[in-house]
Formats: C-alpha cells, sequence, structure tokens
C-alpha cells in the first residue's frame, strides 16, 4: 500500500488532534506518529484500521497523490477572541478549512443552493464606507438585505443564505469564533462549542463583521494598532446588527426603567438574545444612559456575580448552523452514497467533523433516486 503521510497529518490536523492524540488511540508513540507523517514508515494493518475507524474515511484516502490543496492563508484567519492564537493553532485552522471546503466542493456539486448574494453585499459595504457611512448605518443595510428578525431568531439562518458558511468545532480555550475567505471566494464562519446562545449570537455577528468589513485583510500582526481598530469595528458591527438603533431606542425605553439594575435588562435579553453587558454598552454607546449610571451598572453587575453567568443563560435556546443539514436532507441515499465513494469518507467523518456539536447528525434516508436536481430551501 503507497500510504501517504502527509494525508495523515492534514487529517489529524483537521481533526484537532495533536501527535500525542492519535499516538494513544494507536498505542504508539508520539515519534512513530511523526514518521508515519514524515512518510519514514507506514501503519500497520492494524492501525490503519484504527484510523479508518477514527477519522471515518476509507483506506484510499490514505493513497492520494498529494495532501488538499490550502485554500486559506493564515495570515486572513480572523479571530473572535481576548489574545491572538498562536501560529500553530492558526496554521492548523487553515488545515480544517482547506479539508472542509473540499469536501464542501464535491458535496455542492450534488444541488442548487439559493443564490447567494454575499459578494454583492460586500461590494455595498465597501462603497458605504467609501462614502463614510457609519457602521450603525452599514449595519443597519446589511439587515435589511438579509431581512433578518428583529428578535435575531433567524440571524444564523440568514447569514448561511447569503452565501456564508457557517459550522461549528472545539477550539482553542482562548479562542471563541474565527473567520476566513478562502482564495476562490467562499466565506467561512467557525464557531466554538459549549456557548450560551447569547454568546453565540455575538460570536457570529462579530465573525460576520470582519467578513464584510474586513476581507482580504491580515490578522498576522499581533497587539498592532490596526488589528485593535479592526477588532474595535467588527465588535461596533456586531452590536449595530444584533441591536438596530431605532428598534433598540423604542425597547430600551419600554422595559428598562433603572438603567443601573442589570435584572432590567432581562426582558431585552430573552428579545433580543443579547447579554445584559451588551445591552448595557449599547445603551451606553447609543447616549441612552449617562456615565455615571454606567459606572453604577457595572458595579451591580460585578456584585450580582453576572460576569461569570447571567440569568437566561441556560434557558435560551442555542441557534445552531443548518445550511449543511439541509443540503443532505435534499439528497437521496444513492446520491450520498455516490458522495461518500468520491470523497472516501463515511458517515463518521462527516459527523465529527462537518456537523460537529449539531443536535441532528446525518442520517441515510430513503429518497426518491429519480430526483435529478437537488433544490434546498433555507428558509
Amino acid at each position: 500500500m503507497n500510504f501517504n503521510g502527509l494525508i495523515l497529518r492534514d487529517l489529524r490536523e483537521a481533526f484537532n488532534l495533536s501527535r500525542k492524540n492519535l499516538g494513544d488511540k494507536l498505542d504508539v508513540s508520539e515519534q512513530t506518529v511523526w514518521q508515519y507523517e514524515s512518510n519514514i514508515t507506514s501503519p500497520k494493518f492494524e492501525n490503519l484500521n484504527v484510523l479508518k475507524r477514527t477519522f471515518g474515511v476509507d483506506l484510499n484516502y490514505f493513497q492520494k497523490k498529494n495532501p488538499v490543496a490550502k485554500v486559506v492563508s493564515s495570515q486572513y484567519v480572523a479571530y473572535r477572541s481576548n489574545l491572538t492564537s498562536s501560529v500553530k493553532n492558526t496554521e492548523r485552522e487553515t488545515v480544517y478549512v482547506s479539508v472542509l471546503d473540499d469536501f464542501m466542493n464535491s458535496l455542492l456539486k450534488r444541488v442548487t443552493l439559493p443564490i447567494p448574494i454575499i459578494d454583492d453585499l460586500f461590494d455595498e459595504v465597501v462603497l458605504m464606507r467609501e462614502k463614510s457611512f457609519s457602521i450603525d448605518d452599514i449595519a443597519h443595510h446589511v439587515r435589511n438585505r438579509l431581512h433578518i428578525d428583529k428578535q435575531n431568531k433567524l440571524l444564523i439562518a440568514a447569514i448561511e443564505k447569503s452565501g456564508v458558511f457557517v459550522f461549528e468545532r472545539s477550539l482553542n480555550a482562548k479562542v471563541e469564533a474565527y473567520s476566513t475567505w478562502t482564495e476562490h471566494g467562499r466565506p467561512y464562519i467557525i464557531l466554538g462549542k459549549n456557548k450560551s446562545a447569547v454568546r453565540r449570537m455575538v460570536d457570529v455577528a462579530h465573525e460576520f463583521g470582519h467578513v464584510l468589513l474586513h476581507r482580504n485583510r491580515s490578522f498576522s500582526e499581533q497587539n498592532t494598532p490596526e488589528l485593535r481598530r479592526m477588532e474595535k469595528e467588527a465588535f461596533q458591527f456586531a452590536s449595530a446588527l444584533l441591536l438596530d438603533k431605532s428598534d433598540f431606542e423604542v425597547n430600551f425605553k419600554r422595559y428598562v426603567n433603572d438603567p443601573t439594575n442589570p435584572d432590567d435588562y432581562l426582558a431585552l435579553k430573552k428579545h433580543y438574545y443579547v447579554s445584559i453587558s451588551a445591552l448595557e454598552m449599547r445603551a451606553n454607546n447609543l447616549g441612552l444612559i449617562s456615565s455615571k449610571q454606567s459606572g453604577y451598572f457595572w458595579g451591580r453587575l460585578t456584585k450580582s456575580g453576572y460576569k461569570q453567568f447571567e440569568p437566561l443563560d441556560d434557558v435560551l435556546p442555542i441557534f445552531v448552523p443548518g445550511k449543511v443539514n439541509a443540503i443532505f436532507s435534499a439528497l437521496s441515499l444513492s446520491q450520498i452514497k455516490d458522495l461518500y465513494t468520491e470523497t472516501g469518507v463515511n458517515r463518521s467523518f462527516v459527523n465529527q467533523l462537518i456537523l460537529s456539536g449539531q443536535s441532528e447528525k446525518i442520517k441515510l434516508k430513503q429518497k426518491q433516486d429519480s430526483v435529478s436536481q437537488n433544490i434546498v430551501n433555507l428558509f
């Protein structure tokens, strides 16, 4: 068997495993895994079977002549993070997106999606910035173009329908989410798992801001004024997208009697799916409360312990990406089997890497195999 270690390396990194992690699964040393990946030696038959089960691929997957082509440069990966991630971690994520994108190319050949508007929307945002429109105006325009509902419940669905691909993945503890454009012009947003509904909402809106505002901008330099400026812009965009100015002003005056009391924001949190702290910051930014009131608010927020856990965090339902699940649901049994044959992967691969973290995994369902065109409705 012509085993290609570079394929194993890419799979391991795409599945977020270290050499030690994989070595433990194979009952071999980290050094031995390195030898596999460096084509110094090949795994024995029993370890090949473990690799098949671990990654959900066929043996011929490891016989490919070349690894998946890189479609993302690490400098264009925008992190939703308090600390820029390490170079090693960023490179691993570029491998993940490249493996993901390679599979998506095969999957998308089999369906017809709604016509994407993300490129047009990006051009519109560029033009608005050239004309010095405010972030509030830009976010309002984007909301209207995507028909985002006032309570943000369809936010992820609207972003996916626009042409962005949103996935979930276990990320470094310091990284909450990230986004990037591939060199072929396909935008991705990768969300961390195990977040509350309100954290998820801010993450996706923040990364969508990077997608629209900072395409092909370099994020490789750590803690520079330019990087801080882009992060600030993405945060402002997220706040304005989630809490549209005119609607928010009306509801803030309607529901918040004492702006220094964090509990007074709970009705708004439930309505918008936005955290209490983010609601206060938006109100402060719009001049709905004074600096003195804001100071009292943060003091009470800290005293109540809401910085770690807010009321409703464990109650509000979490919205997950649904585009890929909708795509699979449009395929017949034979089409799914053909997809697996073409790509050399199986359902385990899809459920681990493509739909990781979602409540519904792919299940093969018998459909009419005579369907010649699969039109996917995302709403």
